[in-house]
C-alpha cells in the first residue's frame, strides 16, 4: 500500500467517529444548531444568552468553530451569577423528552450549581459539573404537560438562587422524544417511567371524537348519493 493511501485510510478511520456521532445526533432531533456549527458574527444560530447579572463585562459569552465544523458556546463567569444561551423548543403535550449535551467545566465554584443542562423556568436540571472537568455527556429526562407545546431549554453555569463563577463550555446539544426513561434513570422530572401515556385530558379525546362524528355525518348527508328505490 502507498503511503498516499495509508494516509487516506488512516483519515477515513479517524473520521468514522465523527461521521456516527453526527448521524446519531442528527436522528430525532428537535434543537435548532445543537451542534453550533451555524452562525454569523460572534453568536450561533438559534441561540441567545442571557443572564441574571447583566454586566457585559462580568459574563462574556463566545462561540467558536473547530476545524471538524464542531461549535462550541462558552460561558465565563467572573462574578457569581446564573447566566445562559438559550433556545425554544416546539414539543409535544404529555410525551416523554431526552434533553442531553457534551459540557466541560473549568475552575467552576464547588459550592453551587456548576455546569449543566436545563430546562429554563424550571429545577429540571441534569448532573453539574463543577471545578474542572474533561468533556462529559449529562442528560435529563421530563414530560410534558398535557397542555405544553414548548420548552426553554439552556446551557448553564450557576443557577437560580445558587449564582456561581467560572467557566462552561457546550456543544451538541440534543432534545429528542426518546421513549420512557429507563428504569432507575436519574435527573427524570414531570412524571414517573411507569406511568402511561393515556393520560391526556378526556376533554380532548371527547372532541376528537365529536369531530370525526360530525365529519362523518357531513360525509353520509351531502356527499354519498342517497340510495333510489
Amino acid at each position: 500500500m502507498s503511503r498516499s493511501a495509508r494516509f487516506a485510510l488512516a483519515g477515513l478511520v479517524a473520521l468514522l467517529p465523527l461521521v456516527a456521532v453526527s448521524w446519531t445526533f442528527a436522528a430525532g432531533q428537535l434543537v435548532s444548531n445543537g451542534a453550533f456549527t451555524e452562525g454569523e458574527g460572534e453568536e450561533p444560530s438559534g441561540w441567545r444568552h442571557e443572564a441574571w447579572a447583566k454586566t457585559p463585562s462580568a459574563n462574556p459569552f463566545s462561540w467558536a468553530r473547530s476545524a471538524s465544523g464542531i461549535g462550541v458556546v462558552t460561558i465565563e463567569n467572573k462574578s457569581p451569577n446564573d447566566s445562559g444561551w438559550v433556545q425554544n423548543i416546539p414539543v409535544t403535550p404529555s410525551t416523554w423528552y431526552r434533553v442531553s449535551g457534551w459540557v466541560r467545566a473549568e475552575n467552576v465554584g464547588s459550592e453551587h450549581l456548576g455546569a449543566y443542562v436545563s430546562v429554563m423556568d424550571t429545577f429540571f436540571n441534569s448532573q453539574d459539573l463543577r471545578g474542572t472537568e474533561p468533556w462529559q455527556q449529562v442528560m435529563l429526562w421530563v414530560k410534558t404537560k398535557p397542555l405544553e407545546t414548548s420548552l426553554r431549554i439552556g446551557c448553564r453555569l450557576g443557577g437560580y438562587s445558587s449564582l456561581n463563577t467560572g467557566k462552561a463550555e457546550f456543544t451538541m446539544i440534543s432534545v429528542e422524544a426518546a421513549g420512557t426513561p429507563p428504569t432507575g434513570a436519574p435527573f427524570v422530572y414531570g412524571g414517573s417511567p411507569d406511568q402511561p401515556d393515556a393520560d391526556k385530558p378526556r376533554w380532548l379525546q371527547g372532541i376528537a371524537i365529536l369531530v370525526a362524528l360530525a365529519i362523518a355525518f357531513v360525509l353520509w348527508r351531502y356527499l354519498i348519493p342517497t340510495r333510489r328505490h
